[in-house]
């Protein structure tokens, strides 16, 4: 492999409500074997399966924001910065006691409060695939009597200036947003510009030939981590400034249009 393309997914690859395009999906199946293809996202590797099947990968998927990549060949991650047990162990006895909606991405699933009313897309991806592959979803015991096992994330819906103030002063934590009224908690040095490091290294291809799509604020990194940053026509302003090259918008297959014509 001589040259890496690294996606986003929600609104680089995948349009809000809609779906890959087939241009999209003919222009990364028209990649030459030379160049390797993978996706970047802040989704559980539970949760990504469904795509590393249609688009036939087989290189390493970075998830959880860059806490983790994942080789789904060998079903085992091949880089991983989880939680610390006492950190994970505040953080979330933090949220449930300040009645914070969350979930948090583990090894055995994804774990969530009881009563959390944003369900809906787990529920929704497990409906659309196959029962082998379905995420497994586990309600977490209100007095967190037993802290999950390598949690590399957690998503708290609708945070306070001040919860992010507080969390973002920590310095074991990784606080970034890539979701409307949703922060995304790592821990410290997780970026998806530091997996992709990892990814590169892993598969011997310099930072150089290595392209990284992206839209939003929490893709930042891998455009500022020796790669060549893409960012598409409906990216943040502040996204956009960091690229090298800004492509056509998400719906207008921007992915495929720099693919064939930009890089």
């Amino acid at each position: 492999m001589d040259r890496l393309i690294v996606c986003d997914i929600d609104n680089t690859l995948l349009p809000a409500g809609g779906t890959i395009s087939e241009e999209t999906m003919d222009a990364i199946r028209s990649l030459p074997a030379s160049t390797g293809f993978t996706i970047a996202t802040g989704r559980s590797f539970h949760v990504v399966r469904k795509f590393v099947e249609e688009f036939g990968l087989s290189a390493p998927v970075i998830t959880s924001n860059g806490a983790q990549v994942y080789d789904y060949g060998e079903n085992t991650p091949i880089y991983e910065n989880c939680f610390p047990d006492d950190v994970v162990s505040d953080l979330m006895r933090t949220l449930i006691s300040r009645g914070f909606d969350f979930v948090a991405y583990g090894k055995d699933g994804i774990f969530h409060r009881p009563d959390s009313a944003h369900m809906a897309f787990f529920n929704n991806y497990n409906a659309s695939v196959r029962e082998e592959i379905r995420a497994p979803l586990i309600p977490l015991n209100e007095k967190l009597s037993e802290v999950p096992e390598r949690l590399t994330k957690v998503l708290v819906y609708e945070p306070t200036e001040d919860l992010i103030r507080e969390f973002s002063a920590k310095k074991a934590l990784e606080v970034t947003a890539s979701m409307h009224k949703v922060i995304d908690i790592m821990p410290c040095g997780c970026t998806k510009g530091n997996a992709v490091i990892a990814l590169a290294s892993h598969l011997n291809v310099p930072m150089k030939n290595v392209f990284c799509f992206g839209d939003g604020d929490n893709d930042i990194s891998m455009f500022t981590c020796g790669a060549v940053g893409i960012a598409m026509g409906n990216a943040s302003d502040k996204a956009k400034s960091y690229a090298s090259v800004i492509t056509r918008n998400c719906k207008d297959d921007g992915v495929a249009y720099a693919i064939r014509h930009l890089i």
